[in-house]
């Protein structure tokens, strides 16, 4: 891919982490007690008193510090046209978060194989529209597979077209199991990099969009969130079933190709982003992202990069800074 342009991008930090801090600080109190007594108490180490103040975090509904993280992360969101893929890369893993329409399979797998990319640690499937698992099929048996992982959908928006099918077959060819996405779960990444499933928060029985798989990475104090097509519904659903720390994050992928069936106000202000991306194709039939998002970035003064006009767009992070290179001009 070739890398025309370069920006250094760093987001100002939403929250600072401060409890080391604290912990050192609660170690030096405790030794000016003991000289001021007199007493010769056992005193616990800075990394004790960490866990301590975490495990306290924890118990109280607030988030710990982020972890400690080594190497960088590396999000692709790869230009697909009219259709979604996005890779995930640490040192350790890959994810990759769907795969395009039908008849990418050789320009998809052709991408992640110049990123280095021998395996798929995870796979996921946000939901089985076409557009989102069009090529999945072709990546499965390109690739080797750990884990594949679908939300679940109504038996009556169970699709029964032959891309889903074909789909299934090269799981099953490959005695892969599917693993059902379930909110709450965590996935380690390597170097300190989470992976953590915040939707679907149930079934939705009259839209298959609503029932895709939201998920956020976070790395350090920099996170990412992906959202396939999931609307309105499942946004509030998500508002509703956790604290806004548990979905910020600094780069956003615009739930539905940046439609306005998805993207609300009160769910980007919820977001915090520094930046939106919005997969979709030129001039497409759908008129994506729609004018109604494209006003709230503005409003918002969140930058939206748009696939058709940057291509593919490589966001990579440290754990402080992000760093952004778009394929185009």
């Amino acid at each position: 891919m070739a890398k025309k342009q370069k920006r250094n991008f760093r987001a100002s930090p939403k929250k600072l982490s401060i409890t080391g801090g604290i912990a050192a600080l609660a170690l030096f109190v405790l030794v000016l007690l003991n000289e001021a007594m007199g007493t010769n108490l056992p005193l616990p180490s800075v990394g004790e008193l960490q866990e301590l103040l975490d495990g306290a975090y924890t118990s109280t509904g607030l988030s710990a510090p982020p972890a400690q993280v080594e190497g960088g992360l590396t999000v692709h969101y790869i230009d697909v046209e009219q259709a979604d893929c996005e890779l995930i890369q640490t040192e350790e893993q890959n994810v990759l978060i769907d795969a395009g329409d039908q008849g990418m399979g050789d320009q998809i797998g052709s991408y992640l194989r110049a990123q280095g990319v021998e395996t798929i640690d995870l796979l996921i499937a946000t939901h089985p529209h076409a557009d989102h698992i069009g090529s999945m099929a072709e990546i499965v048996n390109q690739f080797e597979i750990k884990k594949v992982l679908f939300a679940e959908v109504p038996d009556s928006l169970t699709p029964t077209s032959k891309t889903y099918e074909r789909l299934l077959d090269a799981i099953a060819d490959k005695r892969l199991k599917i693993t059902k996405a379930q909110p709450g779960n965590r996935y380690e990444l390597g170097g300190g990099a989470v992976l953590d499933i915040l939707g679907p928060q149930r079934k939705y029985e009259n839209d298959l969009n609503d029932n895709s798989v939201v998920c956020r990475v976070a790395f350090g104090e920099r996170a990412f969130l992906f959202t396939g097509d999931a609307g309105k519904d499942s946004e509030d659903d998500m508002m509703d079933a956790y604290s806004m720390e548990n979905f910020r994050a600094d780069v956003l992928k615009l739930g539905h190709h940046g439609s306005s069936t998805a993207n609300q106000e009160k769910w980007v202000k919820a977001v915090q982003p520094s930046l939106a991306i919005a997969s979709c194709g030129y001039d497409n039939k759908y008129g994506h992202p729609h004018r109604e998002v494209i006003q709230l970035m503005e409003k918002m003064k969140i930058p939206l990069y748009r696939t058709y006009e940057t291509g593919t767009v490589v966001v990579h992070t440290d754990g402080e800074s992000l760093e952004i290179h778009k394929e185009k001009e």
